[in-house]
């Protein structure tokens, strides 16, 4: 009797995250529904899942990055985080990987990194030229893939090395990602408005 109560409350578990990341999702997806049905001129982005990192927020990840390693920039979308790592810290090296065509094109134009299109969960530290001295990232959040991200980037941390992250601040992400964390702040409430979502977001990092 009770193994099936231990099951049960393993399945209550289970259905309380899936239900905590359509939560998520809805909240997500709320923003963009908005966005068209306000005065406000809809930007349109066909990229799957991209919710840029808003400037501001960007500087404030970058502002913790040390100054001189090799650094990485997975999922980088159309490059805010990128752009506010080269103007901050003077990386010796910076590598971006973005699997989106759209974005990839995008990014090729920059000159501040090197760019691998590709699926970061799919990359490993010998496809990416070694180990990084800092990863700096804002994965996507829909149905805990971000979980997913910071767990793989982990992976490919120097020892010494500093993991930056946003997350979706979900129960998800606090069961599996906030015990891994040196540091958890979750962001003001709205500081992912502009970019047409309502999610609640925190910034986690990660010294290995």
């Amino acid at each position: 009797m009770r193994h099936h109560t231990r099951r049960g409350f393993d399945r209550l578990a289970g259905l309380r995250e899936d239900h905590d990341s359509a939560g998520a999702d809805m909240i997500t997806e709320r923003g963009r529904f908005d966005a068209i049905r306000g005065d406000g001129p809809t930007v349109a982005v066909s990229a799957f899942n991209l919710f840029q990192t808003p400037p501001a927020v960007a500087w404030q990840l970058a502002g913790l990055v040390p100054s001189g390693g090799r650094v990485l920039e997975p999922s980088a979308g159309l490059g805010r985080i990128v752009d506010a790592v080269a103007r901050r810290c003077d990386p010796a090296e910076l590598v971006a990987v973005e699997i989106a065509p759209q974005c990839a094109e995008h990014l090729y134009k920059l000159e501040a990194c090197r760019l691998i299109q590709a699926d970061f969960l799919e990359c490993d530290a010998e496809r990416l030229g070694g180990l990084f001295d800092c990863i700096v990232m804002n994965p996507p959040f829909k149905m805990g893939t971000d979980v997913k991200h910071i767990r793989h980037a982990l992976t490919l941390l120097n020892r010494g090395g500093l993991l930056v992250s946003l997350c979706f601040n979900g129960s998800k992400q606090n069961k599996h990602l906030k015990p891994l964390a040196d540091t958890w702040e979750v962001l003001p409430a709205g500081s992912f408005k502009s970019e047409g979502t309502r999610a609640e977001v925190a910034m986690m990092t990660v010294c290995k």
